[in-house]
């Protein structure tokens, strides 16, 4: 009798856990989906739409760790930038040119080669959605074409209006104007 009633007492001490395990996760489930769907229903209400589409196409994206420190220092967190290959590079392999920042491989490009301007697109901080548009064409140019460019941002201030004006001025080497010219088409 005794071994029967310390099997009814371990089942039942069981059968408590596992109905506890189990609406822990349900809760946990439920607060992070109630989580969730607050986000997104915040983004709706301060970003521009577009914006709020590239964020959470961000989410899809699973970055490696090659993506995120430098190539050349593999241990080395990236933390700027190339303005032609958008590669993140540390400190040490990056180097400040005018407003911009330089890989190594690409910094003797910009000071030995003639850059002219291709194309100026205005944006504003209401719809930001062109210069969006014109980054992600920029970075296609270079990776399915091999073209370098880069873009330099440019700002008017109206201090009286309280109004910023952002001009975003795209450059290509001289000897590949038409051809950036022509795939920059859709901008004008």
């Amino acid at each position: 009798m005794d071994n029967t009633a310390l099997i009814l007492i371990v089942i039942t001490n069981l059968s408590i856990v596992l109905i506890l395990g189990a609406l822990t996760f349900l809760i946990y489930k439920l607060l992070k989906q109630k989580s969730s769907t607050e986000t997104s229903d915040n983004l709706a209400h301060e970003y521009h739409p577009a914006i709020k589409q590239r964020m959470k196409d961000l989410n899809k994206i699973k970055l490696t760790r090659s993506d995120l420190f430098c190539p050349n220092h593999p241990d080395e967190p990236g933390e700027v930038s190339c303005g032609i290959c958008d590669r993140l590079f540390c400190k040490v392999c990056i180097k400040p040119y005018k407003n911009l920042h330089f890989c190594r491989e690409h910094m003797p490009l910009i000071m030995n080669k003639e850059w002219v301007e291709v194309l100026t697109v205005k944006t504003s901080t209401q719809d930001p959605e062109e210069g969006v548009r014109l980054y992600d064409e920029k970075k296609r140019i270079f990776q399915d074409l091999d073209i370098p460019t880069f873009i330099e941002t440019h700002y008017k201030i109206n201090v009286d209006q309280d109004f910023i004006e952002t001009y975003l001025v795209v450059f290509s080497l001289l000897d590949n104007f038409e051809k950036v010219n022509q795939e920059m088409n859709q901008f004008k």
